[in-house]
């Protein structure tokens, strides 16, 4: 076994529907391959975009890695249940590879899994994103998790019928935030608070929408629900979709980051907010303090989202004191190298 295949689970442009945006991303995604290919891994980084491209991207100390995306074969379902016949002949044709599935519950791991992974007995790994559970990760030779809430998930499961999943084949895998282009920056105060998300179902505005009858509240963000959210909540500044490379400009010039979403376990925007050094609100039902650590945010709940958010924007020091602390911790914790581990674990399994 020679190279290292990462599938991207969702296709591109589920979170940046322009595909040159998205391919001058630096994210975890991205950074993997990078650091493998400097370690002297074959690897490769495959996925579906709009429309079918190669490209040759470059790895860490002057190396290169190809970044593969294919067209979906059924592009008026949704996007998470878009697939490709010739990913999927491409990665069958492939037989000294380990797939490295990205994301647990998309059509594309689905796919590969159901019709190749699974009946094969091929060698895989799995990096969480989104929900923590999927029939991927029973066979997988190893899951990384990002929280300690998902560990604990998916060592002692709450369903009889799943399997656990050995804390001997898990590694926790940090964000990998580009603590350069995320970094403070002091600006003009615009809003009070500020959330990035993507306009959807799976997500929640009823408490952003709540905060802007009394603060000035903006959310960056496209999506399906964009216009009927700005129906709904009109007193919030609704920015659209913001390229990535300007997001940063935007957290500058809010106080405090809420967390537009009940369901997530560890969303990137929440260190993103924190490596500009803002306080950040979110959800604690599924967001321990490794995620929202006490001295850099707030967990709070349906109940107390509104008092414990006022009183945060009532006391200007502590805000200063709270972003200071997750500055320090997104650079300390989530930096662009903090998949080194992983990636070493991932270039063991080849031997």
């Amino acid at each position: 076994m020679t190279r290292i295949i990462f599938i991207l689970s969702y296709p591109t442009y589920v979170s940046v529907a322009d595909q040159a945006e998205w391919l001058a991303w630096n994210n975890r995604d991205r950074r993997m391959p990078a650091i493998l290919s400097a370690m002297g891994v074959e690897v490769e980084l495959w996925g579906i975009g709009r429309t079918p491209q190669v490209v040759e991207a470059a790895g860490d100390a002057g190396t290169r890695y190809t970044v593969r995306l294919f067209g979906a074969d059924n592009p008026r379902r949704a996007p998470r249940e878009h697939v490709s016949a010739a990913m999927l002949a491409a990665a069958r044709a492939v037989t000294n590879a380990l797939f490295v599935v990205i994301g647990t519950n998309g059509g594309i791991g689905y796919h590969l899994y159901d019709r190749l992974l699974k009946p094969d007995a091929r060698r895989y790994a799995v990096i969480i994103g989104g929900d923590y559970w999927s029939r991927l990760l029973p066979h997988a030779r190893m899951v990384f998790p990002e929280s300690a809430v998902q560990e604990q998930a998916l060592a002692h499961p709450r369903f009889f019928w799943r399997t656990p999943i050995p804390r001997t084949r898990m590694l926790r895998l940090p964000k990998a935030i580009d603590t350069d282009l995320f970094h403070p920056e002091v600006r003009p105060i615009r809003w009070d608070v500020i959330a990035v998300s993507r306009l959807s179902r799976w997500k929640s505005f009823d408490e952003v929408g709540a905060l802007s009858q009394r603060y000035r509240v903006a959310v960056a963000g496209g999506g399906p629900d964009a216009a009927a959210l700005a129906k709904r909540y009109p007193k919030i500044d609704w920015l659209g979709h913001v390229p990535h490379r300007d997001v940063p400009g935007l957290l500058h010039q809010s106080h405090v980051y809420f967390h537009a979403g009940r369901r997530d376990y560890f969303p990137r925007a929440i260190v993103e907010a924190m490596a500009c050094g803002k306080p950040v609100v979110g959800f604690g039902a599924r967001m321990g303090d490794d995620v929202i650590p006490p001295d850099c945010g707030l967990r709070v709940d349906r109940a107390t989202f509104a008092a414990t958010t006022a009183a945060l924007l009532d006391d200007p020091a502590r805000i200063a004191t709270m972003g200071a602390a997750a500055r320090q911790h997104a650079v300390a914790t989530h930096g662009l190298d903090s998949s080194v581990a992983a990636c070493q674990v991932l270039a063991g399994m080849l031997r």
